[in-house]
């Protein structure tokens, strides 16, 4: 990974190997962002990318072993309040060699070639904590 400070954030390079979420979840804890926003394009391999169900409650993932363009990679960087881990939140629009596209949350890729990505630093800290009936958790604003 490079990055670069810039007036109000960073601008990140992810390399090819590198895992996303949890390369930027290291970036945020190592440069201590208190939250913010992501945004990004690249492209990546071995992604597994999922769909919320309300009345289950969790995920359908979907994995994509080939290699993927990352056309548009959205997101935020906050805290989780039980652990005090960063948590990044991103979902994204890939599309594989046939130009179909598929969109989701993203739970994890491997950066096939780059990944860039410019991080937008908010000054306060953003606490994400568990909805038991959503059952998941959500920003306290």
């Amino acid at each position: 990974m490079k990055f670069r400070q810039v007036k109000d954030g960073y601008l990140v390079r992810l390399e090819k190997g590198e895992e996303v979420i949890a390369s930027l979840a290291e970036f945020a804890r190592g440069n201590e962002i208190p939250s913010g926003f992501i945004t990004g394009m690249g492209a990546v391999t071995n992604a597994t990318l999922g769909l919320y169900d309300i009345e289950t409650k969790k995920y359908t993932k979907k994995t994509f072993k080939d290699d993927l363009e990352l056309g548009n990679l959205t997101g935020n960087i906050s805290w989780m309040h039980d652990t005090g881990e960063p948590f990044v939140h991103a979902h994204v629009t890939v599309s594989d060699c046939s130009l179909n596209a598929f969109t989701g949350h993203l739970f994890e890729a491997t950066v096939l070639v780059t990944l860039e990505v410019y991080v937008k630093v908010f000054k306060e800290k953003l606490i994400r904590e568990e909805d038991p009936e959503a059952g998941f958790s959500f920003w306290q604003l």
